[in-house]
């Protein structure tokens, strides 16, 4: 043994060899142990750490004089495209027919509806595939990423949001409240209900000034409650009621026989004489 490895020179080489990527690395590796002399494959194994089957091929290449090129991307198992492209052109057949594109044709992207368990289960019972020829269903969606097929429902239309008779629909709407207004014997009432709110020691996500204590996971609430709203215009007045039910017209025509004694009592009634 020429070399004697201090605990230095431990540090030195770890460090070059850290620095150091494929051929360059695998040829110094090379000329240390060759320094070292016979028994230094072993020893640069036991002292560094060092790769035997590493520092052989850099003994070779350092021989030799060949450099030799690391195909690492021809490495492990070949894609299902390259091994069955058979396979790729039944799942193609299969795929396309269920496909659909962007209905607002902003991007060129298909969009399948059809599942991966649903392919596999064509592919063997449709197409006579035997298991071990087709993929696993995990490895099935990756295959159909990477033909093309982006999982996703795809809506063929959406419903209008305004019409051309939108405008004329509100000058309507506009006008029956003016004269709604105008009639001392009207009461115009606006109502509406909005979505349900769970009750307990939740957060809303919102700020108080005031510390709120409020529980650390969404455990089952102590209710659910529907809130519904009456608003009379012409004077700001507000009623609000709330129920643990759903919010259905008997219970708005409830609502409104309550208030209805009320509002009675501001209606000018004209009695033709």
């Amino acid at each position: 043994m020429k070399i004697k490895l201090t605990q230095n020179v431990k540090d030195n080489y770890q460090l070059a060899v850290g620095l150091l990527k494929g051929a360059a690395r695998r040829l110094f590796m090379a000329s240390v142990v060759v320094q070292m002399g016979r028994g230094g494959q072993r020893y640069a194994a036991q002292e560094l750490g060092w790769n035997r089957d590493l520092i052989r091929k850099g003994i070779h290449e350092l021989k030799s004089g060949i450099t030799c090129v690391d195909a690492f991307s021809s490495r492990g198992r070949k894609r299902w495209e390259d091994r069955r492209p058979e396979l790729v052109q039944d799942i193609r057949a299969i795929v396309d027919a269920q496909c659909q594109t962007d209905p607002t044709f902003r991007t060129t992207r298909l969009y399948r509806r059809i599942t991966a368990k649903e392919v596999l289960r064509q592919l063997l019972q449709d197409r006579g595939y035997k298991p071990d020829q087709v993929p696993c269903e995990r490895s099935m969606r990756d295959l159909l990423t990477t033909l093309g097929f982006h999982p996703r429902k795809v809506v063929k239309s959406k419903p209008l949001r305004k019409i051309k008779e939108t405008g004329a629909i509100f000058d309507q709407v506009h006008q029956v409240n003016q004269a709604a207004d105008a009639d001392p014997g009207t009461i115009r009432v606006s109502l509406d209900t909005k979505a349900v709110v769970a009750i307990g020691d939740l957060s809303r996500g919102g700020k108080s000034r005031q510390g709120e204590q409020t529980l650390d996971h969404d455990f089952a609430p102590e209710c659910k409650i529907a809130p519904f709203g009456l608003f009379r215009p012409d004077t700001s007045e507000t009623w609000l009621y709330f129920t643990s039910g759903p919010v259905t017209a008997d219970f708005m025509v409830d609502r409104l026989q309550e208030i209805w004694p009320e509002l009675k009592k501001t209606v000018i009634l004209h009695i033709p004489w």
